[in-house]
């Protein structure tokens, strides 16, 4: 068995890896939609999106922490439905609500799933904030960093890239300082 700092250290960088890497393939959380309306077809094909890179994360951190099958499964479904809906509503969300809108949107949804499937309302409302804050923490260094550096899709998949590893330090960090780890055995 490994140590708590161990084990947190494997959470971050794992979360961290499944993030980038999402970010990079698939473009996590999403690109901004329409300036007024939503986008029907956009948050479909988001939540699509956004869960298959969820379960990439999910498969990553379930086997940094060499976790039971019953937990494992329940990490996995929990990273594909909150990156599900952090993708679907980046892609399909208005943007004139703005992107802090948005991203506590986000939170929220990751919150409610940690909620339903963890029951634990603390960590839920942690897991939610930490996951808000990392969002809108990842936009503000990719702004600060002039990303993307050119409109390709690699300039895209590297600005996405980055979002991951942004989302990843701030949540993994928050989330295992919280205890959350302790609920992942």
């Amino acid at each position: 068995m490994t140590s708590r700092s161990s084990r947190a250290v494997l959470w971050v960088g794992a979360t961290i890896v499944g993030l980038a890497g999402g970010g990079f393939v698939l473009h996590f959380p999403g690109s901004f939609g329409d300036v007024l309306s939503w986008q029907v077809g956009a948050l479909v094909f988001g939540a699509i999106l956004g869960a298959m890179t969820g379960v990439v994360v999910g498969i990553v951190q379930w086997a940094a922490l060499r976790l039971h099958r019953r937990e494992g499964g329940r990490l996995l479904l929990w990273m594909a439905v909150t990156i599900g809906v952090t993708h679907a509503l980046n892609d399909g969300g208005p943007t004139s609500i703005g992107i802090a809108a948005v991203s506590l949107l986000a939170g929220l949804g990751a919150g409610v799933a940690f909620a339903i499937l963890y029951r634990d309302q603390r960590l839920a409302v942690i897991g939610g904030a930490g996951w808000t804050v990392g969002l809108i923490a990842a936009n503000l260094v990719t702004a600060w960093l002039g990303l993307p550096w050119e409109e390709t899709p690699v300039g895209w998949a590297t600005d996405h890239a980055v979002d991951g590893v942004v989302v990843g330090l701030v949540w993994g960090t928050v989330t295992a300082a919280a205890g959350m780890l302790d609920r992942l055995r």
